[in-house]
């Protein structure tokens, strides 16, 4: 028995022997098979790598031309609008232009205005005294507004850009300067990657170079070409490719290509500007690629004569180099530029993760620095990105370990931690090490708001915790006699509230507890009714619920787009019935959420409604609020003319309580302009005067519409009428009424 177990075991070694043998045999060809593979495979992944890397540079290429595009443009429609304004006779000195416009330029990061005659003599908004100013022609041979290149700045140290225009006061030619620091324009180009190794110039059409975020030009007028070939000591190759650039960029082209730059790889990508044929330059390095497709290519070829586990070797040596490539690619996804922590995507990714840990006693802290903006207007934003840098860092050395910092926007700051002892004695501590911060040898005293929640055992969701902390902050923001907020029972009650109506909104909906009413407008000019605003109101177990709780609560979580399309049915609804009884149909303005505008197709929905109840879409006023005008998420003008090609009027709403959208105005296919409010107040009616005629100015110049809201008392009404605002809407003339009231007011008053 024992001899035939041995045998058996001594037969099983055998096949096994004898198996090896046969895998022995095919090494050779399977080798030979796998290295022809892979030396294909290489040189597609290659391509396909490089074609990524391509694709790469010339998005972010892309996106950092046309933000610096986006602010140029929004600066020379504000120097436009002024030109505007002045020669419609508002003024009579250039001291009444500085003094009405002094205010605005901080919105637009411009420095100073200054006023010349055509022998270069005049003034600054800041008080400075010109003579003879250099070249003074070249701003009077424009026609239109015109953006000079880098110049010393006469009354500073700093480079300047010049946005003019002429315009004639008091029967005197003149030309309008506005003045930018060139450093403004170098935030924008401040895009580094691979950690910090690239980076953007913008440079004319022939090639010098009038930024520079690299910070390695001292001089000025350098050439770029020139530049990058001494210094680089480019090959032959290599110099053509920078001419053949050099010629695309007179050709007004742009392209995407790679050199050898102090023998690594590095790709460059050229896009032009909207204005003075400037090109934006983006030059990124990438030294691995290149270098580890050639060794990988040297070692397949040199181990001919290996065994298997030297080709497996390699492909795990592959697979460990794609994957740090990525991880390359994911910093830059993920990591801020500035402060070189996590971005908002990083921290609700990462968040999210450690909300589900075992760590006892998880906070989320969300902070900002009041009044940040004052502070980029006086140091620039260069030092202030060093200021968001230092706090960041401080922020991260005072948690230590197990938290997670990141900088999701702006100036706001957020972190998720575990804190085992009193939270208020960490806070203290926060506030203590970062009131002041020492920038470049400069102490600067700064003034954080914070908000705070302690993590729930059964909070999942990052985005619901991340909302309670920014909750806590709001409650805190611009206060300083208290330094933080604390997410307690009053939040609480107020989230408890929502979900209430949250819960109740679909039955509601159902039950038709949402009811429409109308508030009548007025001509100005004869007090004659014209129309009406549909407006909403939820009468709920014999309560009315005020639109300011939910409306919202609804935009946030998209309910609105349901109520919307309800509200505009009702309208229809009761504009068919007025048709009937009275053979009368009143023009009705509704109000259009910005939700809808995630999907461009939205309208439709809108058209299928009319075109149900026969509705000449005319009678339909919709309502955009300025704000939805401005979301950078969406092709605003392209639904607008969606709109407008259907049929219905369009209303901008809520307007002049921001300047972002004025840059967009004129190019939108909008009927009228409705003045906020805000502008016509009893207690600021004086003081928004200005406000209030500069909003005229461009309705006549766009040849729109006005109507003014919230008007409540004779002086406002006299006030709208002397500046020949066309419509009036408030409770001067009337409420908002129920639908049969509606209907005996505009019977009595048409």
């Amino acid at each position: 028995m024992k001899k035939d177990k041995q045998n058996k075991k001594t037969k099983n070694q055998f096949m096994y022997l004898e198996k090896y043998k046969l895998n022995i045999q095919w090494i050779l060809p399977i080798f030979i098979i796998i290295l022809i593979l892979s030396y294909f495979g290489v040189d597609y992944v290659k391509d396909l790598t490089y074609q990524n890397v391509y694709n790469n540079i010339t998005e972010l290429s892309e996106q950092t031309t046309a933000q610096l595009n986006h602010s140029i443009t929004e600066q020379k429609k504000f120097v436009e609008i002024m030109v505007d304004s002045i020669n419609s006779g508002y003024f009579k000195t250039p001291e009444e232009i500085f003094e009405r416009y002094s205010h605005d330029l901080e919105n637009y990061h411009f420095t100073r205005l200054v006023i010349l005659d055509k022998q270069g003599n005049g003034t600054t908004s800041d008080g400075h005294i010109v003579k003879n100013y250099h070249n003074i022609q070249e701003f009077f041979n424009q026609d239109t507004v015109y953006l000079s290149e880098n110049r010393p700045s006469t009354v500073s140290d700093n480079q300047v850009n010049i946005y003019s225009k002429t315009f004639t006061l008091n029967k005197k030619d003149l030309v309008l300067f506005a003045t930018v620091n060139t450093e403004d324009y170098k935030e924008i180009l401040l895009r580094r990657l691979f950690h910090g190794k690239g980076g953007t110039y913008l440079i004319n059409n022939n090639g010098s170079i009038l930024i520079d975020s690299f910070n390695d030009i001292k001089e000025n007028n350098i050439n770029l070409y020139d530049y990058i070939k001494t210094s680089y000591n480019l090959d032959k190759e290599d110099s053509n490719k920078i001419n053949f650039m050099a010629e695309n960029i007179k050709a007004k082209q742009v392209g995407t290509f790679d050199i050898k730059l102090e023998k690594k790889t590095h790709f460059i990508h050229y896009e032009k500007l909207s204005v003075n044929d400037w090109y934006v330059v983006t030059l990124a390095p990438d030294d691995t690629i290149a270098k580890e497709l050639t060794t990988f290519l040297g070692i397949s070829l040199g181990v001919c004569l290996l065994v298997n586990f030297v080709i497996i070797s390699i492909c795990i040596y592959i697979d460990l180099s794609n994957q740090k490539k990525n991880h390359k690619l994911y910093k830059v996804a993920y990591i801020d530029p500035v402060t070189l922590l996590g971005n908002e995507a990083y921290f609700k990714d990462n968040g999210s993760i450690f909300l589900k840990n075992s760590a006892k006693n998880k906070y989320i802290i969300v902070l900002d620095i009041n009044k940040f903006k004052a502070l980029n207007n006086i140091y620039g934003y260069e030092f202030c990105n060093h200021i968001l840098k230092t706090l960041g860092e401080k922020l991260a050395n005072i948690l230590l370990s197990n938290n997670i910092t990141c900088r999701i926007s702006n100036d706001v700051f957020a972190t998720i931690f575990s804190y085992e002892y009193d939270i208020k004695h960490l806070l203290d501590t926060i506030f203590n090490n970062t009131s002041n911060l020492n920038i470049d040898g400069t102490s600067i005293h700064i003034n954080l708001s914070i908000g705070v929640y302690k993590v729930n055992s059964k909070d999942v969701d990052i985005n619901k915790a991340l909302d309670k902390a920014y909750m806590a902050r709001s409650k805190i923001k611009g206060l300083y006699n208290d330094n933080y907020y604390i997410f307690d029972e009053v939040l609480e009650n107020k989230l408890v509230e929502e979900q209430k109506i949250e819960s109740s909104m679909e039955d509601a909906l159902k039950n038709k507890e949402f009811k429409v009413i109308y508030q009548p407008k007025t001509l100005t000019n004869n007090e004659k009714f014209i129309g009406a605003e549909a407006l909403i109101r939820w009468y709920k177990d014999g309560d009315i619920i005020s639109p300011s709780k939910f409306i919202p609560l609804f935009e946030k979580n998209k309910f609105i787009i349901k109520l919307d399309l309800y509200i505009f049915e009702q309208v229809c609804k009761d504009i068919v019935s007025w048709k009937e009884k009275y053979n009368y149909i009143p023009i009705v303005s509704i109000n259009v959420s910005k939700e809808h505008f995630v999907d461009e197709n939205f309208i439709n929905e809108y058209v299928k409604i009319t075109d149900k109840y026969n509705l000449d879409r005319a009678c339909i006023d919709l309502e955009i609020t300025e704000s939805a005008t401005i979301d950078g998420k969406v092709d605003v003008l392209k639904i607008l003319n969606t709109i407008k090609e259907k049929g219905f009027t369009i209303s901008i709403d809520d307007f002049g309580t921001g300047y972002s959208s004025l840059s967009m105005l004129q190019n939108m296919p909008i009927d009228i302009i409705k003045i906020d409010k805000v502008f016509v107040d009893k207690a600021d009616l004086n003081s928004n005067q200005n406000i209030i005629n500069y909003i005229m100015i461009l309705a006549n110049r766009l040849g729109v519409k006005t109507i003014a809201e919230g008007v409540e008392t004779k002086e406002q009404v006299d006030f709208i009428k002397s500046i020949k605002c066309d419509m009036i809407q408030g409770y001067y003339y009337s409420k908002p009424l129920s639908k049969q009231d509606f209907e005996d007011y505009f019977n009595k008053n048409r």
